[in-house]
């Protein structure tokens, strides 16, 4: 019997409740910085949005400085695009009335149109109403460069990928003082992500990454710069018996060619028929953990110097305590550079390109929502935005000039949203 993989399991057991413990508030103080610069920014008042419980939410900018937001409610289950503008709401509708779906994302491509992708449906809104295109399956959307690119969730097997044994942990109760557990091994695939750009013909599979390891790949974040690479930051580990996982860091050129020497043939095409040579990209460790409660948590990629931000957070055990630690490290050249310290945060991290070499963030700690600036090599102190028992759905943009924008839920069901002028 793996005593050690039981060991772990229970860890992550405890890390568990922790973390909702600490999603519903720890009751910590305020955070407190006196030996740095606050960073020089108008808050605007709140917009509220939505008055109704939220299942995901997404938003993007679009090109006069308006915000986008795609919002998926369960009660009633619609599905509701909203246009806000320096003065709040200028305008809302509902594209779909459903709640049933898993993946929501949306993006503006080089002409101006938006896109959203909810599932498999893929939406395009241009002059007129919303206009339904083919359907591909897709789990994040970006523009890079010219092209409108989407991560792809695909099975392992599918795709040529190594499959694995681990232990999984069982446990059962019976009579009162009587329980049994054990250990049991299963195979199986991971899962991996295919990159997809829209063509005028439909979606073009171009390559697949980390599909040489036996690892599942897990939550990937996306971003790109002005010359169209894009940066992806993503979860990978095995699966049953709690090991080693890590965050790690592949690069994407806008131009990949088919023909390269480590390419392979593949028949996961939208056109079974033709199969496309897909190019293979493999990943860099940024952060390794013994933990499986390891969170990649953002990334963000400078337009002009193509300099990348990457925040981790994990919970470590320090003294028989479990606390949750935060990890922030620059990538230059497709290396990583060097980390740079940054505040522990107990909750979500989400960076943002602020141009000039700057990077915004918005952080979560304990009971409130902070924004700060990276600048001059170090992060600025924060700046309050709000203050409530319980913060949900947070989500973060910027225009790349003056402006930011952050919108979060209440515990009371209230989605709003806040300005942050530069």
């Amino acid at each position: 019997m793996d005593i050690e993989a039981l060991s772990r399991a229970t860890k992550i057991a405890i890390l568990s409740v922790l973390f909702f413990c600490s999603c519903a508030g720890s009751g910590r103080g305020p955070l407190v910085i006196t030996d740095r610069p606050s960073p020089d920014v108008r808050l605007s008042s709140e917009i509220q949005l939505l008055n109704v419980p939220i299942k995901k939410i997404t938003a993007a900018i679009d090109q006069d400085g308006r915000v986008h937001v795609l919002a998926l409610a369960s009660e009633p289950p619609n599905l509701h695009h909203i246009v806000i503008g320096m003065e709040g709401v200028v305008d809302r509708e509902v594209l779909t009335s459903s709640d049933s779906y898993d993946y929501i994302d949306i993006a503006f491509d080089s002409s101006g149109n938006l896109h959203a992708i909810v599932d498999e449906d893929h939406f395009v809104l241009e002059k007129g109403p919303w206009r339904k295109l083919s359907k591909h399956p897709c789990v994040k959307l970006i523009r890079g460069g010219q092209d409108l690119f989407c991560l792809s969730r695909v099975e392992g097997k599918d795709v040529g990928a190594p499959g694995n044994w681990d232990w999984y942990f069982g446990a059962f109760g019976g009579y009162p003082g009587a329980a049994c557990c054990w250990l049991f091994p299963w195979h199986s695939y991971p899962d991996k992500f295919v990159l997809v750009r829209k063509t005028p013909e439909g979606w073009s599979k171009l390559a697949l990454l980390d599909v040489e390891t036996e690892f599942e790949i897990e939550n990937p974040s996306i971003a790109a710069d002005k010359s169209g690479t894009l940066h992806v930051l993503y979860k990978t580990g095995r699966g049953g018996s709690v090991r080693e996982t890590q965050c790690a860091y592949a690069t994407i050129e806008p131009v990949i060619s088919g023909n390269s020497s480590d390419s392979i043939k593949s028949s996961v095409s939208d056109h079974e028929e033709t199969p496309r040579t897909l190019a293979r990209v493999s990943g860099i460790s940024v952060f390794t953990s013994q933990l499986s409660f390891l969170e990649c948590q953002d990334i963000a990629a400078d337009p002009e110097t193509g300099t990348v931000l990457i925040t981790i957070r994990e919970y470590n055990d320090y003294r028989g305590r479990y606390q949750p630690y935060s990890h922030c490290h620059l990538v230059e050249d497709g290396k990583i550079a060097r980390q740079i310290p940054m505040y522990d945060f107990d909750g979500v991290i989400l960076v943002e390109p602020g141009g000039g070499g700057r990077f915004l963030a918005l952080g979560v700690w304990s009971v409130y929502i902070y924004y700060l600036e990276y600048r001059d090599n170090m992060w600025s102190a924060p700046v309050e935005l709000v203050k409530d028992d319980w913060l949900g759905n947070l989500v973060f943009v910027s225009d790349l000039d003056r402006r930011a924008f952050a919108l979060w839920t209440y515990k009371d069901g209230r989605t709003v949203a806040r300005w942050i002028e530069r």
